[in-house]
Parts: structure tokens; C-alpha cells; sequence
């Protein structure tokens, strides 16, 4: 038999394997009730929500072990792939499920041993892992943790020459689940691992397309309305076909048969091409986008995916003063570029435009919410809205089905389901509650199946929980600070509200109370048009889709300070009812040349964090406070400097070792450890302390050379400028930039478990230039005494950083907190 044949050296990873597609099936259990505090998960961990589905499903599953595989009988559709890893030191299969679904996987591959040995491997896992080795049982690994790794080690005896080596990966599936295992190799032994393969495969083919993936990039951060071009170079001197897969970042944006928003598109690049060119950006709706590239040859296929972003230059160039016209703009927008949802019909239905096809996305749409998919709360709170204010323009079919909906719906953690809706993020937990007391408000008399109340009491029930929802939001504001994915959603449900009820409501009121503090706190850190900022949770799609962010819409629909896109999950509910913004807040979002500003607030459950920002009218540094220091990290984003949407800087310890993955942390959305942060004025200082259990021993800056004009690097330090604005980043154990691969010069890499990096923005002109401040930066002196560190810069001002008063400048404690959420403002003019 042939094999491909990949080393395993001490310490190595077993992630070369054949594997087969993941068998999923959806799954009942007895139906139960939940209890918990909203937000308190983000200080704890969620590990403190444990669904009773998952103790069902484990006290059936732990007693019986997962059959030997016999892959003679595997389906036609069901063959064994080849896995390529791309980095990743084990196998993944991670994703996202709308309902609890159990999944089992099997992977076969083979490991040579030159002599017989008995040989250790650690296994990593959040779910379960069953091991054979010559078809004998090695262990059932069960910890079912959800999302929570958990590690064993096991002793695999091995025969001299070929050893069979089959796994099945296994778990409950609830929302976000992170499904996969990692084998690392211990001890001193060489093993080889061999892949069984054709005779008729070539092993130097599958080289070079594996290598052509591995260095694909994009040579920009946005393609606003151009022609997309991928660096991909076919290596090979003939033609070469490959499949490119287009999937939108946003996967909750539509309930039903999202799979439709799936393209593919196939290619044919000449002899030795460099460079591909996809298409015309506008030729799909704009977002941020991941594209991923498939190659075939003799039977076996290989792909990798990369994002980016597609803008459309009529978004840039729609500013009006007129806020009725952007409005319109907006409900135009949506009706164009979003895929067939919720957010569609009722813009459809407003305008009073193909009302017929507006019911069939309803009705299609429904069924997410009948099943009770988790993330319905956000589709059927405009269905509610749809089914109070367009009475005349649905069917009675609708209607009718809409209520039985409504009556049959599970709305809050005390009645019983066995669905995996979460309940305990604050815009989770209020959509619920509006859903419930609009239901109940609109069928008083109906009994609502799933409690046994009567609309009347699911009103009354509904209008509690929102009254304490509203309370605790005064106290504490938003918990996930800054989130560019959940502020939107908070304006949904908060807008929705207040949209439906009559001014003398006293929800009406709080509803507008609300939404004036979330545009208080977006003005305050907008700059440029979009929310750039420290954020309480994080994803790539975000961090890198400024432009296609639902807070840089909320901008532009409130205050012209934005951009029009297609994220209107926010927005909807501003343009479909009669809220204004405080205008007075504007001059938060665009300042004047000459000023600048900082701010200092405290916010989040139980004063969750305190946040620091200083902007001017041409950068922005935002640090979230002595956050968690040196604690394991989840979605936190710590520190961000911007110039503006592509032209940015963000430095993390990452969550996994290879980028585009799909956990929380992952690449560069939030910290495997977090670090120390501090900010005074203009300068922030990380301190980052990784303790050896920490399989990733460095930090990383993300740094898109490209977006800004010019910079220069040396020992360390490394100076950008765009637009007379500039970024200064020195890290203490050195910088080395990423030549190869979707992070070309994009990733600036610092080794070290223990390391410091300083950030300084600011504004150039003629007393100071790019040059003047790489060599004020090349001056700065930096030293760690334990978790101690201290930093001086060109002036002789010092930073003192320790874990108890996190920061001193010049001796002097520069900070108050915990501050209000309201926080406190300074303006002053600038000296540079």
C-alpha cells in the first residue's frame, strides 16, 4: 500500500488523518427549567450555566462506548477525507448548532514506530474521545465539558512497522461548540505517521497544492467596489482548476435555508499564473466574506479559507444631513442586500412593496422559531412588530400562524424546554422579555402552551422581567462593552419596544432612556464613522469588517457620523419607527480638528470593567483597565488603536495557534491569557504574563501594513502614519513580521511568555514627524521585576504597571475608578 508519510517528532501532534464527515443528529430531551443570573457567565465563565439536556444526554452516553468503526461499510457520500491541518495541531471540526445535536466523527490513520514501544500521548478535548490502536480499545475519554478543553494522557503500545491508530470525537452540540481533539506525542521516540492513499496519487502534487494554500493572502483590507484579487499562485505548468466557496460572515442573519447564501464559483488558472482574480465586488451584496479555496487532484481534495471585507463606494459617498432621506437610504439598502429574512419582509412591508413576497420569507422563516432555534429571539421580535403594525397587508394564514407561534414559544429560563436558546446575555434576555410582553399584551385571553399561562399573565410577566432588565441596565449599562455584534442587537430589541408601546408607558420612557445612553456611549467612542474600540466580546469578522459593522450603520442612520451597510439587524427598528437620537451627543463622534478628547467609565455587572479613551480628530487609543490581568481570556478585546477603518493596530495572546478558526478566543478575536492594561492620555502599555501550561508561548500585533502610508521598524519598534495620524508600537522581546501565509504582512509576532508591548498614537505636523517618533520610541526603556513593570519614555515620564494599583505615572495614581457608567469626559485643546 502507498502512503503519505509525515514526521512525528517529540512533542509533536497527531493531525494528519483520514476522517470521516461528521454525523449529526438532533436530539429531544426532558423538557426543563433554567436558573441564573443574566451577565454574571461573563464574570465566571459559562461553565456556571450547564444545560440539564448535556447531564441527560452524559448519563447515557457514558454508558455505552461508540462502536468500532467498520469503514469497509462507510456510505458513498460518507467516505474517509484526507485532513489537512494548516497549523492547527489537531483535528476541528467546530461550528455553529441551532439545536442540542449529537455529533460523532471517526478518524483513521497510521503510526510507524521502528521498534515496539509503549508511548505516552496527552488527548485534549472538550467532548469525547475514543481511542484504538490495532483495533484494541485504548480509552473513552468523556469529559463533555462544554467548550471547557480537558486534557489525559494515555499509554498506546505500539508494534514494530504499521500500527492502526482510529478515534471517534463525539459531544452534544449546544450554539457555539468548539468539536475537536488534539493527540500530542510525549516522550523521546521519532514516529512517523502515514496516510494510505491510491498508487496512483502523487505525493510532490499534493506538496505544492498544500504549500499554494498555505501561502494564499489578500493584498488588501477592503475591496470597495473593485475587482477581488487573491495572491494564489498556481506552481504547477499546467492548467489548474479550483473551486471557491463565498460564505457570509454573518451566519445568523437568516433562520431557514441559510445555505442558499452560499455560492461557489469555479476557476482555471494558466500554467504557472500568479494571482487570481475573482470578481467585481459589487457583484454580491456587501459584508465581510470568507472565501474558501478547494483544490482536487487524483481523489483528494484540500481548501483553506481567508475573509475580507466588500464595500460598495455608493455606501462611502451616501451622507445626507437630511435624516429622513438616510432613512429611506437605509430601508432601500436593506431591501437590495439583505438575504430574504425577517429584516426584509418588514422593510418590504413598510414600503409596501411585494408584500407577497414578504409573507413567503415570513413563512419560511417561521419554522426557525416554531423549532425554537437559538438566535430566533432575534428574527421573531420584528415578527411580532410585522404582526401588530401590518394587519392589512398579511394574509390570515400568516396571521394565524404567527399566533400559534406566539402561544407555543418558550420566553424565559422558568418555563420548561429542552431547546439551547441562551437566555443569559443581556440582549438575549431582553429580547425575550419584549417578545413576551408584546405577546401577551396582543392575545390577553389566549393560553400560552408552554408556561399554562394566559396572554394576560405572560404580560405581566413579561413587563417584570423588563422592568428589572431596564434597572439593572441603568446601573450597569452593557456588560460586553463596546460589542460591535451586540450593541445592534440591544437597539433591536430596546427600539422595537419602544416603536410598540404609547409615550405615556413607562416602558416607552425607559425604552427611550436607553437608547439615548447606547448613542451617548457610540458618539463617545466613534471615530471616523465607525466603533473601533476596546470591546467586551469580539469576533474577527468584526474587528476587521469595519466598514460592514452594525454600529458604524447605527452612525450614519443617527447622526450622518457613519456608513450605510447592509448590517441592519440595529437599524431596522430605528428606521421603522419615529426615535431621535440626542443631537447634542454629535459632537462626541466628529470633534474638531484642534480638540481632543478622553474619557474614563466604568461599566458591566458588578462593575465589570473600566474603560479608558483617548481620541482626537485624526486617532484613537482605547484600553479596557486592569481587566482580569494574566487570567485565562475569552472574547475581551484589551487594547485598539486606530487611525481609521483599515488603518489599525490590536495585539493579543492568541487563543489558537492558526488563524480563520472557530473558537472563543480564537486567532486574534480575544486572549488565550490576558494581559495587564493600562492607559494614561495617548499611551498604553500590555503586560503579558503566560504561564508554561500555555501551549502558545507569545503575542502577536495585528498590523495591516498596507492600509497605512508609510511606516518603518527597527528593534522592535515599529511607526506607521496615515493621514497625519500615527501609530507607535515597541514590544520588549522583539518584533518579526509574517511573510507567508493569509497573515502576510498583516501579523507582527513577539516571542516570550513574559512581555511588555507600549502603544502611542497621535497626530503629526510640523513640529513632529514619523521619524521624530520612531526615535522618541527607540528611547523608551522597558523592565520587568516579576509581575512588576515599568516603563519610561524619551521625556523621563514613567509608567509603573503592578497588578494591585495597575498603574502610577511619575509616582502618582492617575486613576478613580470605579467611575460611573456615565463616566467622565475631558476636553482639551491639543499641544501637537
Amino acid at each position: 500500500m502507498k502512503y503519505l508519510e509525515y514526521p512525528l517528532f517529540a512533542e509533536g501532534f497527531v493531525n494528519r488523518f483520514l476522517i470521516s464527515e461528521v454525523h449529526t443528529q438532533v436530539r429531544e430531551f426532558t423538557r426543563s427549567t433554567l436558573s441564573g443570573r443574566v451577565n454574571e457567565w461573563l464574570k465566571k465563565g459559562f461553565a456556571i450555566h450547564e444545560n440539564p439536556c448535556r447531564k441527560e444526554f452524559l448519563e447515557e452516553r457514558r454508558q455505552e462506548v461508540p462502536d468500532y468503526p467498520d469503514f469497509t461499510k462507510l456510505s458513498e457520500g460518507n467516505k474517509l477525507k484526507q485532513y489537512f491541518p494548516f497549523g492547527n495541531p489537531g483535528i476541528d471540526a467546530s461550528g455553529f448548532y441551532y439545536r442540542p445535536t449529537y455529533l460523532r466523527m471517526y478518524g483513521f490513520t497510521t503510526l510507524w514506530s521502528d521498534m515496539a514501544n509503549t508511548i505516552d500521548f496527552e488527548l485534549e478535548t472538550c467532548g469525547g474521545l475514543t481511542v484504538w490502536a490495532n483495533e484494541q480499545l485504548i480509552c473513552d475519554f468523556t469529559p463533555f465539558t462544554r467548550n471547557l478543553v480537558k486534557k489525559t494522557t494515555v499509554s498506546i503500545p505500539l508494534l514494530k512497522g504499521e500500527n492502526s491508530l482510529v478515534v471517534c470525537l463525539d459531544d452534544l452540540a449546544e450554539r457555539d461548540t468548539d468539536y475537536y481533539f488534539r493527540m500530542k506525542r510525549l516522550g523521546g521516540a521519532d514516529l512517523k505517521i502515514l496516510i494510505p492513499v491510491k498508487e496512483e496519487v502523487n505525493e510532490g502534487v499534493l506538496t505544492k497544492m498544500e504549500q499554494m494554500l498555505n501561502a494564499m493572502s489578500f493584498d488588501k483590507e477592503a475591496y470597495i467596489s473593485e475587482t477581488i484579487k487573491m495572491n494564489l499562485s498556481n506552481p504547477f505548468d499546467t492548467n489548474l482548476g479550483l473551486e471557491v466557496i463565498i460564505t457570509p460572515g454573518e451566519f445568523i442573519e437568516k433562520m431557514e435555508e441559510s445555505w442558499k447564501l452560499i455560492k461557489t464559483r469555479k476557476y482555471t488558472m494558466e500554467p504557472l499564473q500568479k494571482g487570481l482574480e475573482l470578481f467585481h465586488a459589487d457583484d454580491i451584496s456587501p459584508g465581510y466574506y470568507y472565501f474558501t479555496v478547494v483544490l482536487t487532484c487524483q481523489g483528494i481534495s484540500i481548501k483553506r479559507k481567508i475573509g475580507n471585507q466588500l464595500v460598495r463606494e455608493e455606501f462611502l459617498l451616501s451622507g445626507n444631513e437630511d435624516s429622513s432621506i438616510r432613512r429611506k437610504l437605509a430601508m432601500d439598502a436593506v431591501i437590495r442586500f439583505a438575504p430574504d429574512n425577517t429584516y426584509k419582509a418588514a422593510a418590504l412591508l413598510y414600503m409596501n412593496q411585494d408584500c407577497q413576497r414578504a409573507e413567503a420569507i415570513l413563512m419560511e422563516e417561521l419554522e426557525g422559531v416554531r423549532s425554537r432555534k437559538d438566535c430566533s429571539d432575534f428574527h421573531f421580535i420584528i415578527m411580532i412588530y410585522i404582526y401588530r403594525m401590518f394587519q392589512d397587508r398579511i394574509s390570515d394564514t400568516l396571521k394565524k400562524a404567527l399566533e400559534e407561534t406566539m402561544v407555543q414559544y418558550r420566553y424565559w429560563i422558568d418555563e420548561p424546554g429542552d431547546d439551547v436558546m441562551w437566555f443569559f446575555s443581556e440582549n438575549h434576555a431582553l429580547l425575550f422579555h419584549c417578545c413576551q410582553y408584546l405577546t401577551g399584551t396582543y392575545l390577553p385571553e389566549r393560553i400560552f402552551t408552554n408556561s399554562g399561562r394566559t396572554g394576560a399573565e405572560v404580560k405581566a410577566r413579561g413587563e417584570e422581567l423588563l422592568h428589572q432588565w431596564f434597572d439593572d441596565f441603568f446601573r450597569e449599562f452593557i456588560t460586553e462593552w463596546n460589542s460591535n455584534a451586540y450593541i445592534p442587537v440591544d437597539v433591536l430589541g430596546i427600539g422595537t419596544l419602544y416603536n410598540l408601546t404609547e409615550e405615556d408607558n413607562p416602558l416607552h420612557k425607559k425604552a427611550q432612556k436607553a437608547l439615548d445612553m447606547i448613542f451617548y456611549s457610540l458618539t463617545v467612542n466613534a471615530h471616523k464613522g465607525a466603533v473601533m474600540t476596546s470591546f467586551g466580546r469580539s469576533y474577527e469578522k468584526e474587528m476587521k469588517g469595519n466598514y460592514n459593522a452594525g454600529t458604524t450603520s447605527l452612525l450614519y442612520v443617527a447622526y450622518n457620523a457613519g456608513y450605510l451597510n447592509r448590517a441592519c439587524i440595529g437599524y431596522i427598528s430605528l428606521i421603522l419607527g419615529n426615535y431621535e437620537p440626542p443631537m447634542e451627543y454629535k459632537k462626541y463622534a466628529v470633534i474638531d480638528e484642534e480638540d481632543e478628547l478622553i474619557f474614563e467609565n466604568t461599566q458591566g455587572f458588578e462593575n465589570h470593567v473600566n474603560l479608558y479613551l483617548y481620541k482626537n480628530n485624526r486617532a484613537l487609543l482605547s484600553t479596557a483597565v486592569g481587566f482580569k490581568p494574566f487570567e485565562k481570556g475569552y472574547q475581551e478585546h484589551i487594547l485598539q488603536a486606530t487611525i481609521d477603518e483599515t488603518a489599525q493596530v490590536f495585539i493579543n495572546h492568541p487563543g489558537e495557534a492558526f488563524p480563520y478558526g472557530s473558537g472563543r478566543p480564537n486567532f486574534w478575536a480575544g486572549n488565550g491569557v490576558l494581559p495587564l492594561g493600562a492607559q494614561f492620555e495617548n499611551t498604553s502599555v500590555l503586560r503579558f504574563h503566560i504561564e508554561e501550561e500555555e501551549r502558545i508561548g507569545y503575542t502577536h500585533a495585528y498590523i495591516p501594513i498596507s492600509a497605512f502610508s508609510r511606516y518603518k521598524g527597527e528593534d522592535g519598534v515599529l511607526v506607521l502614519e496615515k493621514d497625519g495620524a500615527y501609530i507607535a508600537v515597541k514590544a520588549l522581546q522583539g518584533l518579526t513580521i509574517q511573510e507567508h501565509g493569509p497573515n502576510q504582512f498583516r501579523e507582527f509576532i513577539s516571542q516570550g511568555r513574559d512581555n511588555v508591548w507600549v502603544v502611542r498614537v497621535g497626530s503629526l505636523g510640523e513640529d513632529q514627524s514619523l521619524d521624530d517618533i520612531f526615535s522618541a520610541f527607540k528611547k523608551l526603556a522597558i523592565t520587568m521585576d516579576g509581575t512588576s513593570t515599568s516603563v519610561t519614555d524619551e521625556n523621563g515620564t514613567e509608567y509603573l504597571l503592578e497588578k494591585e494599583t495597575i498603574l502610577k505615572v511619575n509616582g502618582e495614581t492617575v486613576y478613580h475608578y470605579p467611575q460611573t457608567v456615565e463616566g467622565t469626559i475631558r476636553w482639551r485643546k491639543m499641544t501637537t
